[in-house]
Formats: structure tokens, sequence, C-alpha cells
């Protein structure tokens, strides 16, 4: 349960701020977004990819997911996001899961072993 908290607080630093700044997002609606992704990304990603394929393809899902996530619920609430706007998210969010791949690692060395 740790490992999903320290996912969510991760998250939430980086992708509200920026969901805050480039869209027509409310803070309520950032922050449940941000929460709904790292949710469904520790799950598909980080207890299935990242166990079977690694930090590399686990990574990319992480980013792949962000974007599309964001794409459809920036649709459907009228957020205004622009595709380069999607890519800065998802690629800050990559980067991010990558960093805590490599906690993970740290924490659970049978993923990597």
């Amino acid at each position: 349960m740790s490992k999903l908290l320290v996912k969510l607080v991760l998250n939430a630093l980086f992708t509200v701020p920026l969901l805050l700044y480039f869209s027509n997002a409310t803070l309520f609606q950032a922050l449940m977004a941000s929460g709904s992704l790292s949710i469904l990304a520790f799950f598909l990603g980080d207890q299935w990819i990242l166990d079977e394929f690694g930090n590399g393809a686990a990574t990319l899902a992480d980013g792949l997911l962000a974007a599309l996530f964001l794409w459809a619920v920036g649709t459907a609430y009228y957020w205004g996001l622009s595709w380069r706007e999607l890519a800065v998210i998802a690629v800050v969010t990559a980067a991010v899961e990558f960093g805590y791949h490599l906690l993970l690692r740290r924490w659970d060395v049978r993923w990597y072993s």
C-alpha cells in the first residue's frame, strides 16, 4: 500500500500543476485525473508490465497511458489540451515513472533478479 501512496504523491506533484497550467481543468478535476491515472498505471504498469517486461517497457507504457487517459478525460471535460501539451505531460510522467520504478527496485529486488 505504501508503494501506491508514493506513486499517488509523486504523480500528483507533477501532473496536477501541468494540468492546471496547460488546461481548463479545475483543481478537483486535476487531482481526480491524477489519482485515477496513478491507480490505473500502478495496477497495469507496475504490477504487470514492469514485472514481465522491465523498466523500459513499463516506462513507455506509463507515458502512453498518461497521454491516452488525459486525452480522453480532457476531451470529455473540454479541457482544451493540445497534442503538444499532452506530449509534455506524457514525457514528464514517463520520467517520473522511470525514477519511481528505480525506487521500486530498491524496495523489491525480486522484480529485477
